[in-house]
Formats: structure tokens, sequence, C-alpha cells
């Protein structure tokens, strides 16, 4: 019975049974320890060894002065020499480890044990009972008297009050009524030699739990001790779980609340309806769907809202239930002035009132059907996209063909640009050569094909010059000299170089903004050779008696240089190509001349100033070129990228 006790007081459950109870309903159960008193036989010993392990066994073994046993005792033991065994003489902690050892408990596992406070003036028999409750695990304070049972409450949270019923100075129910004052959920134990002398009823109305009578019995007294504090645990676990249903009542309450907000003012359609059709309750987007008053719904069946075929085919799916607990549906609303709506249920089976009815929520389809007949009416456009696709890949793949015979065009172009000045110097020194001989020295004739050849050699210079030029830009070697410099100085420079061509063919060239006097950081010689190019461009490609426009402005610290023509303009998907290295428009890459390397040569010169150069068409009907550079040049940048350009090479 001990062992029963201490079991029940650290958390097991224990189940007590005579040995001629053990049968097969008994083995199946899952017991994590088997503790077997002195006289049970052998065979039920070999019976529990089939089903559980000896770590699992634990022997209690008989007094010393029973003989008679001990000799049973001992075959058991020797059945079970792994068992451990717990003799009369050990005391409660000792045996309290054992078992915690044998069960393989931590501090979590242990069952929570009260905090007692043990008073008695008797020193031997406080001794003696505090002994019994400490082996216990019992965490145990004592005091003889009321003055120092005081202090220990005060300091100490008490849970149990163990005392004898009288002392010298004061009673048991006195302390105890002083120990509820601090600590109201604290309990009760008193004991007593007379209980003939005490008013238990009285004690008991108090809130103590019981008296005991002396001597008590240390089993007595670990039996009550349980019993209390599993009363105990169970009322503060009550309490709890009070407070934790309490809590959920109140959540559900809010949750229920918040789904009704949910349900009341969501923007879809919602209906609660019975299996037969019967609307138990709707929300009020119904109202506006369904073009009836809330109050009209309590009478009506959700089928009576749609065409035939939309409620047979609710009535299939309701059918079908046992099945799939939720559905969907087209369906066709019916409207008073005789049109359709198209919708889609969402239906779902609920337990209404331990009934199974159905929710449904209804979304309003209308704009979905009407994006499926634009799909309709763009299934015929589809063949036409592919169509254009197809052409797409088409010009993709002329492009790329272009692109490989990109070199011969370029070797090609550079022949005939390299042989028409070479043939015209020749030609013309033959012309003069063969006058020398006639002695016919015309002065006329002779500045001529001087002139001639002076053209044609220029122009020869210059196409070497270009290429030369691209060449060192390409390898990163070209000169660049930055310093400041008034830009309109540098423009007007370019203007005047170019400004016999204008001459030639009457072209006016305006300068536009020039008065603002703007410093650049840049190469001179750059940028005068690329207003040169852009000036002449415009001049080759204008027609006589035109103007050309040069804009000058700043705008967020970048000078913006605009090149505005009056000519023949450039074809749109072309405004970037002109750009690329030996690329010409196609407007101007027959008749006009030229190798198509004087803007791939500006674009370059604007990059090293950190610049950008774009074309576009104007109102004029020509082209505008427009150049945009830093006022500074950010030269830690310039020399990475020149650093990075040369390892690329």
């Amino acid at each position: 019975m001990r062992v029963k006790v201490l079991l029940e007081l650290i958390g097991c459950r224990v189940e007590l049974l005579h040995f001629a109870l053990v049968d097969d309903a008994v083995l199946e159960q899952d017991f994590d320890l088997v503790a077997a008193s002195h006289g049970v036989p052998t065979t039920v010993i070999k019976t529990l060894m089939e089903v559980f392990s000896q770590e699992h066994f634990m022997l209690l073994a008989p007094k010393a002065q029973r003989s008679d046993l001990l000799e049973h005792f001992s075959e058991v033991n020797r059945l079970l020499p792994n068992a451990v065994v717990i003799y009369p003489f050990f005391a409660n902690k000792e045996i309290s480890s054992l078992l915690e050892g044998v069960l393989e408990l931590d501090s979590d596992n242990i069952l929570q044990l009260p905090t007692v406070l043990l008073v008695d003036h008797c020193e031997e028999r406080l001794a003696q009972i505090a002994l019994n409750l400490k082996g216990a695990h019992i965490k145990t304070f004592t005091a003889d008297n009321t003055v120092s049972a005081m202090d220990v409450i005060k300091e100490q949270n008490i849970d149990l009050l163990i005392s004898d019923f009288t002392f010298t100075d004061g009673t048991g129910l006195e302390l105890f009524n002083k120990l509820k004052t601090r600590l109201p959920n604290s309990r009760c134990l008193l004991y007593t030699s007379k209980p003939d002398q005490v008013s238990m009823v009285a004690a008991i109305r108090q809130g103590v739990e019981d008296v005991l009578i002396k001597p008590v019995d240390d089993n007595t007294l670990l039996q009550s001790v349980h019993k209390l504090w599993q009363t105990e645990l169970l009322r503060r676990h009550n309490t709890e779980l009070v407070e934790r249903l309490q809590n959920t009542v109140d959540a559900l309450i809010e949750k229920d609340s918040l789904l009704r907000v949910i349900f009341k003012h969501t923007p879809d359609a919602i209906i609660l309806f019975e299996r037969g059709g019967k609307v138990i309750e709707t929300n009020d987007a119904c109202e506006q769907l369904f073009e009836k008053p809330l109050k009209e719904f309590e009478n009506c069946s959700v089928f009576e809202f749609f065409d035939v075929a939309s409620t047979e085919r609710i009535k299939d799916k309701i059918a079908t239930l046992s099945k799939n607990r939720q559905f969907s549906c087209d369906l066709r609303l019916l409207k008073k002035n005789g049109s359709e709506v198209p919708l889609v249920g969402s239906f779902n089976e609920i337990d209404h009132h331990g009934e199974i009815a159905l929710a449904v929520i209804f979304k309003n389809v209308t704009h979905l059907k009407e994006k499926e007949d634009l799909l309709v009416e763009a299934k015929d456009l589809l063949e036409e996209e592919v169509k254009a696709r197809t052409a797409q890949l088409e010009h993709a793949k002329n492009v790329a063909e272009a692109a490989n015979h990109s070199k011969s065009e370029f070797l090609a172009n550079m022949s005939h640009e390299l042989r028409t000045p070479m043939h015209s110097i020749l030609s013309f020194a033959r012309f003069g050569l063969d006058k020398v001989a006639n002695d016919d020295l015309s002065k006329d004739k002779l500045n001529k094909y001087l002139s001639r050849i002076e053209q044609s050699g220029e122009r020869l210079l210059s196409l070497l010059n270009n290429l030369l030029d691209l060449s060192k830009l390409d390898v990163g070697k070209f000169p660049f000299n930055p310093q400041k410099h008034n830009l309109s100085n540098i423009i007007k420079t370019s203007i005047d170089d170019v400004s016999g061509t204008a001459l030639e063919k009457s072209i006016a060239i305006r300068p536009i903004g020039f008065e603002q006097g703007i410093v650049l950081e840049c190469d001179e010689e750059q940028i005068n050779q690329i207003m040169r190019n852009l000036i002449g461009n415009a001049l080759k490609f204008s027609e006589p008696n035109s103007e050309i426009d040069i804009s000058l402005a700043v705008n967020e610290q970048m000078a913006e240089i605009a090149v505005i023509d009056r000519g023949i303009g450039i074809p749109e998907q072309e405004l970037e190509k002109i750009f690329a290295k030996f690329e010409q428009s196609s407007k101007t890459n027959s008749g006009a001349g030229g190798t198509g390397l004087g803007l791939a040569i500006c674009r370059e010169f604007v990059a090293l100033h950190q610049g950008t150069i774009s074309a576009s068409n104007n109102e004029y009907g020509g082209a505008t070129i427009l150049v945009r550079l830093p006022l500074e040049i950010d030269l830690p940048q310039h020399l990475a990228n020149e650093q990075q350009s040369i390892s690329v090479n």
C-alpha cells in the first residue's frame, strides 16, 4: 500500500490487482512498471515475464521474521535477477528515488507536490512526520509554535498546513485561519488524540479537509495528503479549464460576430437554404442581385430564381451530396425585365441546428462572359497575328543575312570610294601630261586639272583619315585631351570650316543660343570634328537655298547641341542604325557619296566625352541630330572605361 501511495504522489496512475485477476485483458495493457508482492505465485510471475521485460519489474520483499515467505521470495528473485527489490526497512525517500529511477522520470514528468507546513509542539513526533513527508519528496517546513509558524507563512507559499489540533500557544484551526488570510487557496489537515473533545464539524466548516486521530500512521498520513492534494489539483485544473472555456466562448462569440459582419456586408450574394430549397437566411447583397427586399426571401425557394436548366443542375448536384460535400455550377438568373444574368454558384454543405443545409455564394460573371465574347472575336485575328509574327521572324532572318554581307558590302563600298578619287587623280594627271607633251599649256585647263586632282586627293585623304581615326578608337589609342573651352567658339569654328560648301549651295546656317557662353570640359579638336561631320552631313543632304539651325542650350548640367536641317530625313527604323560603323541611311547611301564612317566616329567621340548622340525626324521633313555632353567629365570614370577598352582589345 505504501508503494501505491508513493507512486500516486509522483503522478503515476496505479492499478491494484489480486494475482488471481491477472488475465489476457490485463496482459494486453501497456504498463510501465509491474510491482509484485512477495506472495505472488511463481506461475503468475512467469506469465508476466512473457509480456514484460525484467527492467519493468519491482519486487516487494517480506519482513525478515516471515521465514515461511523468504524461501518463496528467493525463488521469485532467482527468476527476476535484474528486478529492483524494495525491502520493508526502506524509507519513503529511498523508495521514491528507486521508483523515479525505474520509471526514468525527470523533473518535468513528476507530479507537482505541495509545499507543506508541519506544526507540532512534540519535537519527536514533529521530526518523525517530517521525515515521512520528505521521504515522499514533499517539500516540508516545520514549526513547534504559532510564532515560528507565522514566520514561515510570511516567507513561503504554503499549499498545505498539517498541524496538531491544539498546542501551547494556540490551535491549528486559528493558525489555518491566519494562513488563509495570506493564501486563500491553502488547505489544512489536523490531527488530535481527543476526538471527543474537539469540534470536528466546526473545523470542517472552516475549511479543514480532514481530522486524523493520533497516533498518525505514516501510510494513513500519506494517503490523506495524496487525496487532499489530488482534490486540490483537480480543483485548480477545473478552474483553469473554466477560464479556458470562458476564453474559448468569448473567442467564439467574437468570431461569430466577425463572421456575421462578413456575411452581412460581403459584396457577393450569399444564401443559406434547406435541401428542399427553402431559404433560411440571406445577406444584404442578395437584395440588389435578386431585386427583392430581404424580408420577402423568408418564404421563397432558391430554385425559383433561375431558369429550368439551372434549377435541374442544382438539384442533381444536391442529390450527390453524400459523395461531394461541395460543388460549383453555372447558373442563369432570371430578371424581372426578362433578361438573364450569368452567375457561378459555389455550394457547400453545412450543419444548421443538426439538419443538413447548404450555403451558396453567387458570383456575377457578366464581365467574364463579355471577355469570353471578346476572345471569340479575337480568334479570327489569331492567324493574322501568327502571320505577322512569321513576318517578323522573316525580317529578323533578313537582318541576320544582311549582317553576314556587311563585310562584303563595306569592301565593295570602300573599293568604290577609293577607286573614284584615285581614278580622277590619274585621269586628270594623264590629261595634264598629254597637254604638256603636245605643248598645249593652256593655263585655264591646267588649273582645272590641278583643281580636280586636289579635290580628289582631299576626298581620298578624308576617307583615309576617317579609317585611321576609327581604327584608333577601336584599339583605345585615340588621344583625348579635355580642357575648359567656350563651346560657342568651337561650333563657330566648325561653321567657318564648312562655310564654303554652304555658300555654294546658298544654304543659311543659323546659330541659336550661342550668346550663353557655355563653358565645356572637352577635347576641342574632337568636338570640332564632330560638328564638322554633322554640319557637313546636313549640308550634303539639304536642298539649295534652304536653312540649317544649330541650337545650343544647357539642361541638367548637360550641354545640348542640335543640328536641324530641312533635308530628306531618315527612315524611322534606321534612326539608330545610321550610327553603326559602315552604315548609311537607305535614303542617302546612293548618289550622295560617303562611307558611313562619319556618324560612327561622332558617336565614339561623344562616348569619350561621356555623352549621348541621337537622331530624329523634325517638323520640316529633315533630320535633327542631338548631342548631349556633360559640362564636366568624370575623369576617374573615363580612365576606368579607357582601361576596360584596352583590356578588351
